[in-house]
């Protein structure tokens, strides 16, 4: 499995709002966009509205996650960071879940977050029952650090993290 991250740029996100894919998009796979693609897409594209045109894009948004050139996904950033943190976002056709996807996207965007400005720490948050949600944070590296009501909190210190997208000490595929 090729996999890749797509940052998305205005016109992109626009598209997956709608749910209406262009001819010069990259393909999507059956069931592509979810619901939470939908919302991401709008709140990224709402953000980027009257910063960029149509093919601008920020790298604290919403990106594709390629597999083998389809788009099987969708993650990203809830926005720049508050306080060294941000807090991130994903979901993934049926068709690719339980394979280890999420987990390898979440990786590569971890890799894109130690070269961004301001980011210390990235954390995300699901469900109690959500529990496939919850191996994928464990098996990219992010440790259970609080729960509340409604969801259970992960979080990873990019300090932890090395350039090469894998937790110092940590050889892959150990996870």
């Amino acid at each position: 499995m090729a996999l890749a991250l797509h940052l998305c740029n205005r016109g992109e996100a626009e598209r997956v709002m709608a749910q209406r894919r262009d001819a010069a998009d990259l393909q999507w796979a059956d069931g592509y966009p979810l619901d939470g693609d939908t919302r991401a897409a709008a709140a990224y594209a709402s953000h980027l509205s009257g910063r960029t045109g149509k093919g601008g894009s920020i790298p604290f948004g919403y990106y594709q996650v390629l597999e083998d050139g389809v788009v099987v996904g969708g993650i990203g950033f809830h926005g720049p960071p508050k306080e060294g943190v941000v807090e991130v976002g994903y979901g993934m056709v049926p068709a690719v879940r339980g394979r280890g996807v999420a987990t390898e996207a979440l990786r590569l965007l971890l890799d894109l977050a130690v070269g961004l400005d301001g980011v210390r720490r990235v954390m995300g948050r699901t469900e109690e029952t959500n529990v496939a949600s919850q191996r994928v944070m464990t098996g990219a590296g992010m440790q259970l650090v609080g729960r509340d009501p409604d969801f259970l909190h992960y979080e990873i210190d990019l300090g932890e993290w090395s350039a090469s997208g894998r937790q110092e000490g940590v050889p892959p595929g150990s996870r």
